[in-house]
């Protein structure tokens, strides 16, 4: 379990740019332009582009971390110690809790 954390934590770090790029996407995409948001999901231009210029880089975040975990799930099946359905889910849950962790610290700090 500690190479998921340790594993899981530093594949958190890079992801802290996905987080606020979702974030700014979404933010900046559904307020009104009277609450002072711009007009990002109006207009179809803006809104295809900005698909095509977030698109790549979450696939390739979500990709990678998916790829490492399942790796990480068969090499803990070999080792015996996940050979239940519930070991697998406390695998899924630890890693996304774990990778998580860097982005919530870095909000924590940067809100202070």
């Amino acid at each position: 379990m500690t190479r998921l954390f340790v594993v899981n934590a530093l594949l958190g770090i890079p992801g802290i740019m996905y987080f606020w790029l979702l974030y700014s996407y979404v933010a900046q995409g559904t307020v009104p332009l009277s609450m002072g948001g711009s007009d990002l999901g109006n207009r179809m231009e803006s809104y295809f582009s900005s698909n095509q210029v977030l698109g790549p880089p979450i696939a390739v975040g979500a990709i990678v971390w998916i790829l490492v975990n399942v790796y990480l799930v068969n090499r803990r099946k070999r080792n015996g110690d996940c050979q239940n359905a519930s070991g697998k889910t406390a695998h899924w849950v630890t890693a996304f809790a774990s990778t998580l962790l860097p982005a919530v610290l870095f909000g924590a700090v940067a809100f202070m």
